[in-house]
């Protein structure tokens, strides 16, 4: 009958939510409609939720009957909101006055449960009793946070019980799975258990009493023929040497830390037990912590250390309220004050939310690269993407947001969107172009130009196409739309017909208004940088059977001086120069001269001045007679930055690290 009463109880809810989990987009595309909110698809299906839940009501109406008053979408807090819902079957009676599910929470206002028919043990109805609860009421809050690419998520939960008790949850999860088991896994028998996956950052468990201690002395105290006080004592003393003595039987036995952890736990036990408010379990590892290591195998005394648990009694300050006097900064207070305030002005922690004055703190810091002013620049624009930002600062902050984007930083593609939804098209190509060539003064941009180049030279129709689509999608190097048709042209014309795919599609998108790329000037930028490629205006070639695409290019350079001033000058991009002006480079984008012409079969032969790569550039040279070079299906080398994040020399300046979360 339990289970009966759990299911009736959360079958309209996990009907209706099941269509509505996030769906965070966190590779937004410029004027994708699909994207244009973070919560991606899970708001497209929203709206249509009162109708799934009527089909799930009618669905259920074979098992129990269920009534309400009404329900509909709200569009504002984008959530179904369900009134006066009831569900009554044999023994099972319950009532929820408001149910609101979204994306990322549901809210469950007003339940009332009837427990006279429920099936329950002795003692927990002489409980009830004891309080005068057989119908019992309270609430339900369950948020979400979604990092869906990482599967990092943040859980906030909430169970109050009127007249007894409340029971809070929050916890930190990275890249958390929860594995079903395998029958059989490579014909051999799997373990039949399922499996937890992923890190724990933080988490707290705590219990706040309404009233159910003092009952359970008194039912259990009966029991046992002893008065509520003197159950209560007994009940501290037993709890207090059990928990002093958990850790006995570690694997190795317990270290004198964890000795003394237990009897501080044992202390605050015995404390609640004696006077119940409020009892909290924090979990605060230094490094997030495997679950593996709790799941596969005993826990020992290290497992537990580095867990960091604490066990607190009474109530504790959630949240410090500030006062006026304590947002105000002196004029030469330190860039990390100023971001560490801005940040607590944007999330509205300990003070009304004053989003325009975070703003105003974070914008000069922004706009001269520090990392942490753009990841909270980016936050901003994504919570409210109509903010007030003076118009001379919109193409600035475009840039700073497409270098963001390269970078990886959460929020940047949905408030790079934003931002572009303000600006011209003339502005928007002009700021993409000043993002790459900021990018390209930094060693990871260096690298990158320098593979460019190998791919021009080399003719690698596919390190050359897979460029083209980093730069239409912002990975790992700022988007920049003309760069992307320029790139896909230029790939297509030597056979690569995936690029020509994206070519297509690119004006497809910049005809049909969807994307901004003027595409005259692309074409004749485009045009120009094929001529290098080329080498001048001689008709191109036919290599060959076996001959070296690039046997006719002039050898390398020696040494450095004027040889590396002409490889900065015989950059790809500088063919396309500034979008506005095809070919013409400048020293504001790194460029050391003009562009001369190549000799025929490759652009420079320079790697640039930095040498290395991200791209490892390929072992030969492809071949002109290959046919698999000219369909792009060659063995291509990777175009992603070899290492972790610290190999990534970042595009902007140092960090100021933001106030702890």
């Amino acid at each position: 009958m339990t289970g009966k009463f759990a299911a009736l109880s959360f079958a309209l809810a996990a009907a209706t939510l099941s269509v509505a989990a996030p769906a965070t987009a966190q590779t937004t595309l410029q004027q994708n409609r699909v994207a244009d909110d973070p919560a991606g698809l899970a708001d497209l299906v929203l709206p249509y939720t009162p109708y799934l839940f009527d089909f799930a009501v009618t669905s259920m109406r074979s098992f129990a009957e269920i009534t309400y008053n009404g329900r509909r979408y709200d569009p504002i807090t984008r959530s179904l909101v369900v009134t006066g819902l009831e569900v009554d079957r044999d023994s099972v009676h319950f009532r929820v006055g408001q149910m609101r599910i979204a994306a990322d929470q549901m809210i469950l206002d007003d339940v009332a449960v009837d427990t006279g028919g429920l099936p329950l043990d002795p003692t927990t109805r002489e409980v009830l009793d004891r309080l005068g609860k057989k119908i019992v009421v309270g609430s339900l809050t369950v948020g979400l946070d979604l990092d869906a690419p990482r599967a990092d998520y943040v859980v906030q939960a909430t169970a109050r019980l009127d007249g007894i008790g409340a029971f809070d949850l929050e916890a930190d999860l990275r890249g958390f799975h929860f594995l079903a088991p395998l029958d059989r896994i490579d014909g051999e028998p799997g373990s039949g258990r399922p499996e937890i996956r992923g890190r724990l950052a933080s988490a707290d468990v705590a219990f706040t009493d309404m009233g159910l201690v003092p009952a359970l002395y008194e039912v259990l105290g009966r029991q046992q023929g002893l008065s509520p006080q003197a159950a209560r004592s007994a009940a501290a003393v037993i709890a207090g040497a059990a928990i002093a003595g958990m850790f006995a039987d570690l694997p190795g036995g317990a270290t004198p830390a964890l000795q003394q952890k237990a009897r501080d736990w044992s202390a605050a036990v015995q404390a609640f037990l004696k006077d119940s408010g409020r009892l909290r379990v924090v979990f605060r590892p230094a490094e997030p912590f495997d679950l593996a290591r709790l799941t596969d195998g005993v826990a020992d005394a290290k497992d537990i250390e580095d867990l960091d648990p604490e066990v607190v009694d009474g109530q504790t300050v959630a949240q410090t309220l500030l006062s006026p006097q304590a947002l105000q900064l002196a004029s030469d207070a330190p860039l990390g004050e100023v971001l560490a305030l801005a940040e607590t002005l944007l999330k509205g922690r300990g003070t009304p939310q004053n989003a325009g004055r975070a703003l105003e703190m974070i914008m000069p810091a922004a706009m001269d690269g520090n990392r942490t002013a753009v990841a909270l620049l980016a936050e901003a624009i994504a919570m409210n993407p109509y903010v007030a930002i003076a118009q001379e600062k919109l193409a600035p902050t475009y840039v700073s947001l497409d270098l963001a984007l390269a970078e990886g930083l959460a929020f940047a593609a949905e408030s790079l969107d934003a931002i572009g939804r303000r600006l011209s098209p003339a502005e928007i190509v002009g700021a993409e172009d000043e993002a790459v060539a900021t990018w390209r003064r930094t060693p990871v941009g260096q690298r990158q130009r320098a593979s460019e180049i190998e791919a021009f030279r080399t003719r690698d129709w596919g390190t050359i196409r897979r460029f083209a689509y980093a730069y239409y999608e912002g990975a790992e190097m700022p988007r920049n739309i003309m760069r992307a048709y320029g790139w896909a042209s230029i790939a297509a014309a030597g056979g690569d017909r995936v690029a020509a795919r994206l070519r297509d599609e690119l004006t497809r998108a910049a005809g049909s208004g969807k994307l901004v790329l003027p595409l005259d000037r692309a074409r004749k930028a485009t045009d120009d940088l094929w001529v290098l490629i080329l080498g001048g205006d001689e008709p191109a070639q036919p290599a060959e059977a076996g001959a070296s695409a690039d046997g006719g290019a002039a050898p390398p350079a020696e040494g450095g001086g004027e040889a590396g001033g002409a490889a900065d000058g015989n950059d790809p991009g500088a063919a396309t120069g500034d979008s506005g002006q095809p070919g013409a480079p400048s020293e504001e984008r790194g460029d050391a001269g003009p562009v001369a012409p190549l000799p025929s079969g490759g652009v420079s032969p320079e790697a640039g001045p930095t040498g290395g790569s991200i791209t490892t550039p390929p072992s030969e040279p492809s071949r002109a007679g290959d046919s698999s070079s000219s369909s792009g299906e060659a063995t291509e080398p990777s175009s992603r930055p070899p290492g972790g994040d610290g190999e990534r020399e970042t595009a902007f300046a140092e960090s100021i690290p933001a106030r702890s979360r």
